[in-house]
């Protein structure tokens, strides 16, 4: 007899996967996370746009330096008139202009100039940024899709031992050694296993279709690749928060960020205030025109050429008071870029303290939650024995059963949570890189 559920056991297993594979719809793409992670590259909109917003940026800086250029314009005209005189009553003028204007000194121009140049490095960082996101999105959404299809495969299973443990008592009632109370408990057993398969297919899809969504695969099931039972679990490195903290506040990104926007407010102060300064500029131009009017008003001289060179100095005295009020805002500015930096720094010291934590958190339960298993399964096998021979209860062998499903559930939670705890960790701190994915897709299963 206990051969015979030690052998039913290990079908329940078998059949949870069979059933679940079987069900899935459509064609079935294989896919580990650096595969993933490849067709996301090519395909996440945010990404994309990430790096249209970085060479739009970059655009500004050669706007900055056009305006310390010389400008040069030409301009040319035709004209017919009508006129009363003695000898003319109509008449036609042509002519054009050459100008080259130099700006010799603008302050401001030459702080915009900075200004520009500190703006392609945020736009620069914003593009790290992003892709330091999108490692990170893809591993979440990766792993979601694994967590979602383990609590499938679990509650499949619990389903499927849920009915059978009815289909027992059923049997039992009939044949007078169980009674209703346990066809009962067999039965509310069963419903609340087929709700959860119903709420487990659900979240299967939902985490799939987020995935799919980044990586462009929309008519292909998915197959993802699942983690192997033996992944290292390792403790960080530094094993110290402390310089976890440190490396953040140096290398992570979104505060590098924060300081150039509080440079840039900086030289935006700067460069209001350069609007109170004198301006000096260079122009150099010719002219001809030529005009077949009457002599008794030209003077008998019907073409006119001018060569010119003129250096304007130009000093602002007053503008009602928008200069001023410009700096004032600028100063605004950089007070709120200046907290805003504060405000970086403590998150990323908060990040990475709790990002910290989380790991160790998921450590201390792959181990808790691999205990619970073994003791849970030992449990059950010794709860059905003692079921089998009258001395446990129908409700003590589901209760064993839960157990041991809710073991297997947490275990396989907690591991993908030292994953992204692990990968969250370095992000804090600004260290991630595409090569931690290629790492942790040694661990899955090929």
């Amino acid at each position: 007899m206990f051969s015979m559920l030690r052998f039913f056991w290990k079908f329940v297993l078998f059949a949870t996967v069979v059933v679940y594979l079987c069900g899935r719809s459509g064609f079935a793409l294989a896919e580990d996370l650096w595969q993933t992670y490849q067709a996301a590259l090519d395909h996440d909109p945010r990404l994309k746009a990430a790096l249209h917003r970085k060479q739009g940026a970059f655009e500004v800086l050669p706007q900055s330096e056009a305006a310390l250029y010389p400008a040069a314009s030409v301009s040319s005209q035709h004209g017919f008139y009508k006129q009363s005189t003695l000898d003319k009553d109509s008449y036609d003028t042509s002519g054009f202009s050459l100008s080259v204007m130099v700006p010799i000194y603008h302050r401001d121009r030459l702080l915009g100039l900075d200004m520009a140049k500190t703006g392609m490095d945020m736009a620069e960082l914003g593009y790290v940024l992003e892709q330091q996101q999108h490692v990170l999105r893809v591993a979440e959404k990766y792993f979601n899709v694994l967590s979602a299809e383990e609590s499938l495969n679990v509650a499949l299973a619990e389903e499927t031992a849920m009915m059978r443990q009815l289909d027992l008592a059923k049997e039992g009632l009939s044949a007078g050694t169980a009674i209703i109370t346990e066809v009962q408990e067999a039965q509310s057993g069963a419903d609340f296993a087929k709700a959860q398969v119903v709420a487990s297919r659900n979240a299967v899809l939902q985490r799939q279709r987020e995935l799919t969504e980044l990586t462009g695969f929309r008519d292909q099931a998915l197959n993802l690749s699942p983690l192997k039972q033996d992944i290292p679990i390792k403790e960080p490195d530094p094993a110290l928060p402390d310089r976890w903290v440190e490396n953040g506040l140096a290398n992570n990104v979104n505060l590098k960020i924060m300081s150039s926007k509080q440079v840039q407010a900086q030289q935006g102060v700067e460069k209001a205030r350069a609007e109170h300064l004198p301006t000096v500029d260079a122009t150099t131009g010719y002219s001809y025109s030529d005009s077949g009017g009457s002599n008794y008003w030209t003077g008998g001289v019907p073409t006119s050429k001018t060569n010119y060179l003129t250096v304007q100095l130009n000093v602002p005295l007053y503008a009602g008071g928008a200069t001023v009020s410009k700096v004032r805002q600028a100063e605004q500015a950089l007070q709120e870029a200046r907290f805003e930096l504060d405000r970086s720094r403590q998150e990323v010291e908060t990040g990475i303290r709790n990002a910290y934590l989380d790991v160790q958190t998921a450590i201390a339960q792959v181990t808790a939650f691999n205990q619970a298993l073994t003791s849970s399964s030992s449990v059950l096998q010794t709860t059905r024995e003692s079921h089998a021979a009258g001395l446990r209860t129908m409700l003590d062998v589901l209760n064993a059963e839960r157990d041991v499903f809710r073991a297997m559930r947490n275990l396989a939670d907690a591991r993908y949570r030292y994953i992204l705890g692990a990968l969250r960790l370095k992000f804090n701190s600004g260290q991630l890189v595409s090569q931690d994915l290629s790492n942790i897709n040694e661990w899955l299963k090929k």
